[in-house]
């Protein structure tokens, strides 16, 4: 099993970074690859559409609002993944800043292994540049 694990500081309160973390369907508003997302099955499933046109499945498996984290499986996708466990979460950093972490677990199926955890950890770490930017960037 492969495992890959992100994090950065956001100098912004717990409250501001999870308005946009935490929401299940709100991707698009900080994720670059990720064009639109909708939401079935009463807010767990979470239909992605990325900018290039590939179609992503993810159920929410968890979701804890008071820890500030929650977990969620991919069901379909382009990526070469099986077994995909997926971890938002966000920690205050009792400075007034935030740690955002996005991590996951899988088993790599019919791909070089290496690039596949390489391709998670930039994607991770792209978006979590960017929610930086996003989040900092709000008055």
């Amino acid at each position: 099993m492969s495992e890959v694990n992100v994090s950065i500081t956001i100098e912004r309160p717990i409250e501001d970074v999870w308005s946009l973390l935490g929401g299940f369907d709100l991707l698009p508003r900080w994720l670059d690859v990720i064009a639109s997302s909708s939401l079935s099955d009463g807010g767990r499933m979470r239909h992605l559409t990325t900018a290039a046109g590939a179609i992503i499945v993810e159920h929410l498996q968890t979701f804890d609002e008071a820890a500030k984290t929650y977990s969620y499986a991919l069901l379909e996708g382009p990526s070469p993944v099986i077994n995909y466990v997926g971890t938002m979460s966000a920690r205050a950093d009792g400075k007034g800043a935030t740690v955002a972490s996005w991590s996951s677990i899988f088993d790599v199926h019919g791909a070089d292994e290496a690039k596949t955890i390489g391709h998670f950890e930039a994607l991770y770490r792209t978006g979590l540049e960017r929610l930086k930017v996003v989040v900092e960037s709000k008055d």
